[in-house]
């Protein structure tokens, strides 16, 4: 008997447009948002329906990919808040008064979760479509997130959906002033190690400063803010490893039950710390940002500790490298592995295209005539894309900058639309054939591009 096997399209790479790309990107993530009459069931409790304004983190669940043995079938604050912003700045199905129904849902929705979540879990990372909690690990970087969202979705809400959102962000906000210093069980991004995130109080953080400098909602300032602004930022210090040359995603972790790694060993360099940059309050300019970038590339790059076959393959083609989470990683995605049999991890959309906005947005700063110096921690991170110490001091010679970093992003988000699924993006790509992997369809992989996309110069 004759099996037929069926290939998927290949974008044409020299005649990729990133710009043109991302409206269908966006309308991809949007099939993930629930509104109105738009609504999905759990496909694990049938008498649970979505509410408007989840965003489902994606679609899969396992009896719907064989190859999936994990539900994604849930609302992650922190995925949620960054697909909303690229809603917001991305506004469809506006209503007479000019607002938009996706985002004032969102807002509504949000409340359901943090009014089931205010009693016993505040800072759950996940909630059922229904907007209950649902068992999962609490991370801090969910609320300021949510604040920073409302800010970008404000324009677009009515007066309605303008006062919830200032309710939801007070309590958020008194939330993290007074517990900025207390990690305790609390999960990282990737949701394996608890404890201090740089990530989560680096969104912490942002979120705090703009209270500080801005306070477009309107909110109550605590009598801490000051204090927590101070404490934060001294926290996000002590990340720093002057031997290792990098910022350490959680020092002093504790590994979850759940984890697959044995110990932390080759956890750093970490893209959670490139996130700190894309979400939260680290100046793409910070020397000790570039310096970790520089070795979390060359962990995955062609002659890396932890080099992805396809990285290799794709130079060829003028594209990438294709970036995944930390060295160690023992995550599959598809199937949760023998734990006698681990995986080395694979490249991930998200890490790729935020990685990519990190070069454009350091781009933006020489175009603006500001410049970051090349020295002993930023040179080798310009060293990668061939700029050199004469180049990057020279003020004359800033356009050749701004050149080369877009280029270096460039060549990331070819590599992440060229071997996509007719454009349509997962959690993953197999580090061997490049092809998507464990979970279909993950909202927080369009939104990276969206977001970068934007960044671009």
């Amino acid at each position: 008997m004759t099996t037929l096997h069926y290939e998927r399209v290949q974008a044409a790479l020299p005649q990729i447009d990133l710009g043109v790309v991302a409206p269908h990107m966006l309308q991809l993530m949007l099939r993930n948002v629930a509104t109105d009459g738009f609504t999905f069931v759990d496909p694990l409790d049938g008498g649970i329906l979505s509410k408007p304004g989840c965003v489902l983190a994606s679609p899969s669940y396992p009896q719907n990919l064989a190859r999936v043995d994990q539900d994604y079938v849930h609302h992650w604050t922190r995925d949620g808040a960054i697909a909303e912003v690229e809603i917001a700045n991305n506004p469809v199905f506006l209503n007479p008064d000019g607002s938009s129904q996706e985002l004032c849902d969102y807002v509504a929705f949000s409340k359901i979760c943090q009014d089931n979540a205010a009693a016993q879990a505040f800072y759950r990372a996940a909630y059922r479509i229904d907007g209950t909690l649902r068992v999962w690990t609490d991370q801090k970087d969910g609320p300021g997130l949510q604040n920073l969202a409302f800010i970008q979705a404000q324009p677009r809400l009515n007066a309605a959906a303008q006062a919830t959102a200032k309710e939801i962000a007070q309590r958020n906000l008194e939330r993290i002033v007074a517990d900025w210093n207390d990690d305790t069980n609390k999960f990282n991004p990737w949701e394996e190690v608890n404890g201090p995130s740089f990530f989560a109080r680096s969104a912490q953080l942002r979120c705090l400063q703009e209270v500080q400098s801005t306070n477009a909602l309107g909110l109550t300032v605590p009598a801490n803010l000051a204090g927590a602004i101070t404490g934060l930022s001294n926290a996000l210090d002590t990340h720093w490893d002057p031997g290792e040359g990098y910022y350490v995603a959680v020092p002093n972790g504790q590994l979850g039950a759940n984890s697959l790694l044995p110990n932390l060993d080759g956890y750093d360099p970490n893209s959670e710390v490139i996130m700190a940059c894309i979400y939260g309050a680290v100046p793409c300019t910070d020397p000790k940002l570039l310096s970790t970038a520089t070795k979390v590339r060359a962990a995955f790059d062609a002659g890396g500790v932890c080099e992805y076959p396809i990285n290799t393959a794709d130079r060829g083609l003028g594209i990438g490298p294709l970036i995944g989470r930390y060295p160690s990683d023992r995550y599959d995605g598809d199937v949760q592995q023998d734990r006698d049999h681990p995986t080395t991890g694979h490249p991930w959309p998200v890490c790729t295209a935020n990685f990519a906005e990190l070069y454009y947005r350091l781009a933006r700063v020489f175009k603006d005539g500001e410049t970051v110096a090349y020295d002993g921690l930023t040179g080798p991170f310009y060293d990668q894309i061939g700029l050199d110490a004469t180049t990057v001091n020279t003020a004359a010679q800033s356009a050749t900058v701004v050149q080369k970093l877009t280029d270096a992003g460039d060549r990331m988000l070819k590599a992440l639309i060229y071997h996509s699924d007719h454009y349509e993006l997962g959690e993953q790509f197999d580090a061997r054939t490049g092809y998507v992997k464990s979970v279909t369809n993950l909202t927080w992989s369009y939104a990276a591009y969206l977001s970068a996309v934007r960044a671009r110069p």
